[in-house]
């Protein structure tokens, strides 16, 4: 989304009355998660899992990960409006095709921003970051949103990392998310306060 667009959107949440704003969710190292609200915690896993999803103007983004076994990040699955886009061994594919940068489609843009490597898309007011090894894994990835009380809505049962749950004044992490995983986690999740 091109910086007009970015202010239009910006402009629009603030005429319609809604509380928007921009917030950032990170992973870095071997399991750091700053989440969109709340105090950073650690969650150790080699178990593919959702960072982030939400819906804003009938538009789904989900956003997956998985770590190694080196802790660093070897895969990550973004689809926006059913156009799915993986970072893997250093490749970017976008609808199962290799890309070069900087690529342009409808739906998103992917180029270089300095070290990093930049998804932004053109329907949601969003970006996705990433830094890239040497030998491929991703080092940090941070995704970017415009969000309101009702762009970040889950289905039933749906949790992603991103979001955090507040009860009684403390911000708690997604223990269904640990619960419901078919995966099993090492039981290493840990607020860094």
């Amino acid at each position: 989304m091109d910086s007009k667009r970015w202010l239009l959107a910006l402009c629009f949440f603030s005429a319609s009355g809604k509380s928007a704003h921009f917030y950032t969710c990170k992973t870095f190292g071997s399991g750091v998660i700053k989440a969109f609200r709340g105090s950073p915690f650690y969650v150790r896993s080699n178990c593919p899992f959702t960072f982030a999803r939400f819906t804003h103007n009938r538009v789904e983004c989900d956003i997956t990960m998985r770590r190694g076994q080196n802790g660093l990040l070897n895969l990550l699955e973004i689809i926006i409006n059913k156009v799915k886009t993986v970072v893997q061994n250093g490749t970017i594919l976008v609808e199962k095709k290799s890309i070069s940068l900087p690529y342009d489609h409808t739906y998103q843009h992917i180029f270089q921003y300095g070290i990093y490597t930049r998804l932004r898309s053109s329907l949601l007011p969003l970006s996705v970051t990433w830094q890239t090894a040497a030998g491929g894994g991703l080092v940090s990835v941070w995704v970017r949103a415009l969000l309101n009380s009702w762009t970040h809505k889950h289905k039933s049962g749906q949790v992603d990392l991103c979001s955090t749950f507040q009860q009684q004044g403390s911000t708690l992490c997604c223990p269904q998310l640990v619960a419901r995983s078919i995966c099993s986690f090492s039981h290493n999740l840990f607020h860094t306060n």
